[in-house]
């Protein structure tokens, strides 16, 4: 199996930092880019002493564009208006996008649905293994109550 090469979108957040660390910890999985907004004060820093894990040579840039042509996927816990924009941008790169942004609007939505006429996007409102896992057992509740009258 060859390594996935992944970007990391709003590198400098909490989320962001996570995703590193879990990223250097993934067997075939390797950080090649950690993007953050223009004019974000982490710019051109480390990304690997911001997320803890020590240096790992990748710096934080804002220059989506000249990273994308690197990137087998990329795993995006930002904005909404950031998450549409990256969609459009991934579809034309031939890239994977994993979104875990969350406040998006319809329209919103609707775009990154678009967007997957011509890119394979993941998208998911929350990654929490706890949600998740609540999400299932209440639908699992809902259809053995249902017709019941309580």
């Amino acid at each position: 199996m060859s390594d996935m090469k992944l970007a990391v979108m709003g590198a400098s957040g909490r989320m962001g930092g996570a995703l590193i660390r879990a990223i250097s910890e993934t067997p075939n999985a390797i950080l090649v880019a950690a993007i953050d907004r223009e004019g974000t004060p982490s710019i051109g820093q480390d990304s690997g002493i911001l997320s803890g894990i020590g240096e790992n040579q990748i710096l934080i840039s804002s220059d989506l564009e000249a990273e994308l042509d690197a990137c087998d996927g990329v795993i995006d816990f930002t904005v909404p208006q950031a998450s549409v924009a990256l969609s459009q941008k991934v579809a034309s790169h031939n890239c994977i996008q994993v979104i875990g942004t969350t406040g998006c609007s319809a329209e919103e939505d609707a775009e990154i649905a678009a967007a997957c006429a011509n890119a394979t996007i993941v998208k998911s409102g929350n990654m929490s293994l706890g949600i998740n896992l609540l999400a299932v057992l209440v639908e699992q509740a809902a259809a053995a109550l249902k017709g019941l009258r309580l």
